[in-house]
Formats: structure tokens, sequence, C-alpha cells
């Protein structure tokens, strides 16, 4: 009915408006998302928080989204492309509080010799 709230005749907060490619159906808006390149992508990602949703949900737009990203942060795409294809177990992995295999022996960083009273009975701690 109303599209704000009103005090004595004056509009106190006014209905947000959208922008035209918001209005869209969601299908038609993935298709003008998807002739972008990455760079424009990511600074129409930035542009608003309704095109971003946009973007993230749906899956191709995401990907090349996250390669995008993932190639400015480790300088190449091939690390991006290694990164995306072993992304969970890397993820795995990095949950996992673990001793790595090998040759790996808990240690004291510390011997000392304690001599007991009698010859011959050393004590190493």
């Amino acid at each position: 009915m109303y599209s704000g709230i009103f005090v004595f005749g004056s509009e106190i907060f006014e209905k947000p408006s959208r922008d035209k490619i918001s209005l869209l159906p969601l299908e038609l808006s993935w298709k003008i998302f998807l002739y972008l390149d990455d760079a424009s992508l990511r600074s129409a990602c930035r542009a608003s928080k309704i095109w971003k949703r946009i973007i993230v949900s749906h899956k191709k737009l995401r990907g090349s989204l996250n390669l995008f990203e993932l190639a400015l942060k480790m300088g190449s795409k091939r690390l991006a492309r290694f990164y995306k294809t072993n992304q969970k177990l890397m993820r795995k992995m990095s949950r996992k509080n673990y001793l790595a295999v090998g040759e790996n022996k808990v240690e004291s960083t510390r011997n000392s010799n304690k001599k007991a009273k009698r010859a011959g009975e050393d004590v190493t701690i």
C-alpha cells in the first residue's frame, strides 16, 4: 500500500530502488553476466551486493570468479588451476592435526644426566 513510512504527509524512509539487472529474472541476469570477462566480473561483484549474490549463485560464473581471484593471489593460472582441482584435499588436510609421515619421533630437547649415589646407575631424563 505505502512505499515507506509517512509522518504528517512527508516520507521518512524511502523504499530502496533496485537497478535494471537485478529486476530481471535470474536466468537473464546470468546471461548478461556471462558476457563479461573475469576482470569485469570481479568489478561487478564489488559494485553491488545483489549483483554479487547473482554471480555467486551461478556455478560457471562463480568458478571463473574464483579462478581469477586465485590467479591474482598466487600469481599464475597454473597454480590457480592446481589449487582449484585439489581444493577439497587441501581443505581436508588443513583441518587435520597430524604428524607428517616419516622418521619423526618425539624427543626431549634437553638431556641431563642424574647420577645416583650408587655407582653405575645413571638415569637420563
